[in-house]
């Protein structure tokens, strides 16, 4: 990023123990991932205080480390104790804002083009699509795991440097402002909104913020820099309009900028056209990810992607784990894994999708709460049980309070589907395992704090017999 002399200068602080010589190779805030010549952020964290790892984290090498003033003498104690070797330790008021401090200039000297992708559904795949199409003609940074908040999108501003012509952030948001203040940390010269739908609602309050507060993103574009959208979302184009705004479209509609049309699901990749171009194909049977590759294209064409350059068929495009990722266990068994998150958008987009697979034996859905929903949650729960009932899947297997109301609804549908619900995780798999046999298939599907792909974990190794 830049030398601790310039660092001391922006912050007002000098550091203890200086080593002036020494450069800040990125932002940190995990020891599990620093690499030597990183600059750690100690702060207290809802579940860890990082000034307990600052010992481990010179160990690994860091090139300096942001401490809370407050704690100094203990810091000091603490890292005398453990003998290490100690440089460039700045004591500051709030590290946190501190390192959101160094980011925010260290942006303001750097050419690269931000684009910033935001929405409810979809975020990453549309971003390692996006990333996906430009790195075929320029050299892109783009997020990593989930460094997409208020600590993520620093540490990620910190790893660009004059190398990159473009960066693409994924930005999460889970109340009002958020965006607006990733958008001022980042400067993005454009956005896509993917679809935006009932999502963190105990912190938005209600669909209507949620809304404006993705259209933060919007409003920190410039004149002309180019904003991709749902063209199917009339909600969104109005409210777009209002502000003055204009929009590249994608959809499914014949009056969207960008088509997309002829969308198939076969052998294991989806293909599909795009301004009745292509077929373009990724790998995988989600067939609603055929919009995030439409995002992405429609922005890249509009950052200077010839049609030419775009390949037809992506078969080396990176899926984050957790998000509709198809597999074959060695037992037998084939699992889609959407364990990363849920709500209502992107489980009934993932049920239409499992729905579609052709299998030998039973189709099984595996599902726990869906969280930060509001005062509809129960609602939102049940309407998921309608949907289950009348998806043709065979067993459903769910723990959870919430959950609770969707396996109730199903069960008072009158389908065929048998739904059970469970006290625990631990009771799920141990029914699960009962269950399984060879040619099964599997959803895994809930909010990120239920874990459910703990329950994956545990069947991987499991022996199942095949069907009669």
């Amino acid at each position: 990023m830049f030398s601790y002399l310039e660092a001391s200068r922006l912050l007002g602080d000098a550091p203890v123990f200086p080593e002036l010589s020494l450069t800040i190779r990125s932002l940190s805030i995990d020891t599990r991932s620093l690499q030597p010549g990183d600059f750690f952020v100690a702060f207290k964290g809802d579940h860890s205080d990082g000034h307990a790892f600052l010992a481990t984290a010179f160990e690994k090498g860091a090139s300096g480390a942001l401490v809370a003033a407050h704690q100094k003498d203990a810091v000091l104690a603490l890292l005398r104790d453990a003998k290490v070797n100690v440089r460039n330790l700045i004591p500051v008021m709030d590290p946190q804002l501190a390192m959101t401090t160094l980011a925010a200039a260290y942006r303001k000297t750097l050419p690269v083009r931000v684009i910033g992708i935001t929405g409810s559904v979809g975020k990453t795949t549309t971003k390692e699509f996006l990333a996906y199409l430009l790195r075929q003609k320029f050299s892109v940074l783009a997020t990593q795991g989930n460094l997409n908040n208020h600590l993520g999108v620093p540490i990620m501003l910190s790893r660009l440097d004059a190398s990159h012509q473009f960066g693409v952030m994924e930005m999460g948001a889970s109340a009002s402002g958020e965006i607006r203040h990733l958008s001022e940390l980042a400067a993005p010269s454009g956005g896509i909104l993917t679809p935006i739908g009932p999502a963190h609602l105990a912190g938005f309050g209600n669909l209507e913020n949620v809304y404006r507060t993705k259209l933060e993103l919007a409003d920190s574009l410039k004149s002309g820099e180019p904003l991709v959208v749902l063209g199917d979302d009339a909600k969104l184009l109005e409210m777009i309009r209002q502000k003055g705004r204009k929009a590249v479209t994608v959809g499914y509609a014949e009056n969207s900028d960008y088509q997309i049309s002829d969308v198939k699901t076969v052998s294991g990749e989806v293909s599909f056209l795009l301004n009745r171009r292509g077929p373009f194909s990724f790998p995988g049977q989600a067939a609603f990810l055929a919009l995030n590759a439409g995002l992405a294209m429609a922005m890249a064409r509009n950052l200077g992607l010839a049609w030419e350059e775009i390949p037809l068929k992506w078969d080396d495009v990176s899926f984050a784990s957790g998000r509709f990722r198809e597999t074959m266990l060695a037992c037998g068994v084939r699992v889609i894994d959407d364990s990363y998150n849920a709500n209502p958008v992107s489980f009934a987009n993932a049920l239409e999708a499992f729905q579609s697979l052709s299998v030998s034996g039973k189709k099984v859905v595996v599902f726990a709460d869906m969280l930060e929903l509001g005062a509809d949650e129960e609602r939102f729960h049940l309407d998921l049980g309608r949907k289950i009932a009348a998806s043709g899947i065979d067993l459903v297997f769910a723990y959870g309070k919430l959950a609770r109301f969707s396996v109730d609804a199903v069960a008072a549908s009158g389908s065929l589907c048998i739904a059970r619900h469970f006290e625990d995780r631990d009771k799920t798999r141990e029914a699960l395992e009962e269950v399984l046999n060879v040619g099964d298939a599997v959803l895994f599907k809930g909010s990120r704090s239920m874990h459910v792909e703990k329950i994956l974990d545990g069947i991987r190794h499991t022996t199942f017999l095949a069907h009669p």
